[in-house]
């Protein structure tokens, strides 16, 4: 199997990888720190089309931390229904998103302080099947 160059999806410990250039353009807005042992971060993803767009993805948005340059939390499982999206160019719609603040390593402990890069990932999935993936990032995020 050749793998997907679009399969950008967070692997605990590896670098983080960028899609390729696609429709979609994500912009964050969390805070900035974080009080060290929260269990999550929440925020908003602002998604902007380039061209149009329709199709299902989830709900939220993924969202993963960084540090060192190695992905170190992966996104938190959504349970939803999928959301029909249908963008215009040029047009933007807003969605949750929460990461975990917690290792994805072996055992799981909560993120020590210290200064993190978030990320932020969307897939949509026309009826085509094949998705298209946005990631926005890094936004810094200190945990203290």
């Amino acid at each position: 199997m050749v793998p997907d160059p679009n399969d950008t999806a967070p692997r605990c410990g590896q670098p983080v990888h960028a899609p390729a250039a696609g429709p979609l353009t994500l912009t964050g807005r969390f805070p900035t720190t974080v009080a060290a042992g929260a269990p999550t971060v929440a925020g908003t993803v602002e998604v902007t089309s380039h061209a149009a767009v329709t199709g299902v993805s989830a709900p939220n948005a993924d969202v993963f931390l960084v540090a060192n340059g190695r992905i170190a939390t992966e996104p938190m499982p959504q349970d939803a229904l999928g959301v029909r999206w249908d963008l215009a160019a040029g047009q933007s719609k807003t969605v949750p998103a929460q990461g975990v603040l917690t290792s994805c390593e072996p055992g799981g402990d909560r993120l020590p302080p210290g200064t993190y890069q978030m990320y932020a990932r969307v897939a949509v999935i026309p009826a085509d099947g094949t998705p298209i993936t946005a990631q926005g990032g890094p936004w810094p995020l200190e945990l203290s």
